[in-house]
């Protein structure tokens, strides 16, 4: 079910990349090649330049900061909703960060962050370290120890977000500027609605879960199960407790026998806390490890080994790392898998094996 939520078995059909980002509310950004590989394992024959173009030309997903502070890539049409439920306490961080990292507080942290976002509704949109300079010279004093932060949260705080690519480099925009409209972050945050939405992406799946996915503490999220009451279905497995939207317990999905490589910090396996049906204790290793998720080999919705990949001579070059033999049923369709990450990329693809 989780496989079917989030387009991994069956893909999302072709053209149908909108929907393949609402279904998981927003994909990890942090890396832009792995936030498109995470999009090509969900969408049948995305190539970078649709991408690009609902994200620079129709502007239909926006690449910023939401949930857990972290680099996503949102639909813009619910943006307002999305930030507005940001934890207050990953915005106090951000400032506590340009206080210690930066040497910026009080008004004078106020004035540099109120001051970017001026020069971006301007002059925008504009690389990092041109964005600084133009608010250096505004406000009187050196300002690029504090552009991580500044842009940050400013992104978090719904004023900015990224812009087109200058060559490999990336630029701000005023986020207002950029869809063309005022950007609206009033009232409570609704952690029901935001339950309702993971769930839809995610289930089965518990509080615990939600909590860590969105960054909440436990009793918010437990707060929101209550909220849901009636709309949520309780089942165990292996002796934990799961919940499902009760309108999604009804589809009983023949399982959709799957390989999929997945990259760096895919929502797939960031969207939980409790890991152990993705990933067997064993292996969680290999692929949690220095704050890092690590491109993964997803076979039938279990890691089964890990891979790498880069591109050397006009050539993709593909090695797997099985965690045990791949039969060679698996060997074929890993090895469709390499040649649609070269055509996503149009190159040739390479692939390897290396010993389990």
């Amino acid at each position: 079910m989780r496989l079917r939520a989030q387009g991994l078995a069956p893909r999302w059909p072709s053209g149908a990349l909108l929907p393949a980002v609402q279904a998981v509310v927003g994909v990890n950004a942090q890396l832009l090649s792995a936030m498109g590989l995470s999009l090509r394992a969900r969408v049948k024959g995305l190539t970078w330049e649709a991408l690009e173009a609902s994200r620079v030309q129709r502007r239909d997903l926006v690449r910023t900061w939401c949930m857990r502070g972290t680099l996503h890539l949102m639909p813009a049409a619910e943006l307002d909703a999305l930030l507005a439920a940001i934890s207050p306490n990953d915005i106090s961080g951000v400032w506590r960060w340009l206080e210690k990292r930066a040497g910026l507080a009080g008004e004078r942290a106020r004035q540099v962050v109120d001051s970017s976002y001026q020069v971006l509704k301007r002059a925008g949109p504009l690389p990092r370290r041109a964005l600084m300079q133009a608010v250096s010279a505004e406000v009187g004093f050196e300002t690029q120890a504090a552009a991580a932060g500044v842009v940050f949260l400013n992104g978090m705080l719904g004023r900015v977000c990224f812009g087109p690519l200058d060559g490999a480099e990336p630029t701000y925009a005023a986020l207002d500027d950029w869809l063309g409209r005022p950007v609206t972050l009033a009232g409570p945050p609704d952690h029901a609605a935001l339950a309702r939405r993971y769930l839809r992406g995610y289930g089965p799946a518990a509080p615990r879960d939600f909590a860590a996915w969105w960054g909440l503490s436990l009793g918010q999220a437990k707060a929101a199960w209550a909220a849901l009451g009636a709309e949520l279905v309780e089942f165990h497995l292996d002796g934990q407790p799961l919940w499902l939207l009760a309108a999604d317990a009804q589809a009983r999905p023949e399982p959709v026998p799957s390989v999929r490589l997945l990259p760096a910090f895919d929502t797939y396996l960031l969207g939980y806390a409790a890991r152990e049906f993705a990933v067997p204790k064993a292996y969680q290793k290999h692929i949690f490890h220095g704050g890092q998720v690590v491109p993964t080999v997803l076979v039938d919705g279990l890691a089964a080994g890990t891979w790498h990949y880069e591109q050397r001579g006009g050539q993709m070059r593909i090695d797997v790392t099985p965690f045990a033999r791949f039969s060679r049923v698996e060997r074929e369709l890993i090895a469709e898998e390499a040649d649609d990450i070269g055509r996503f990329y149009a190159t040739q693809a390479a692939l390897s094996f290396s010993a389990a």
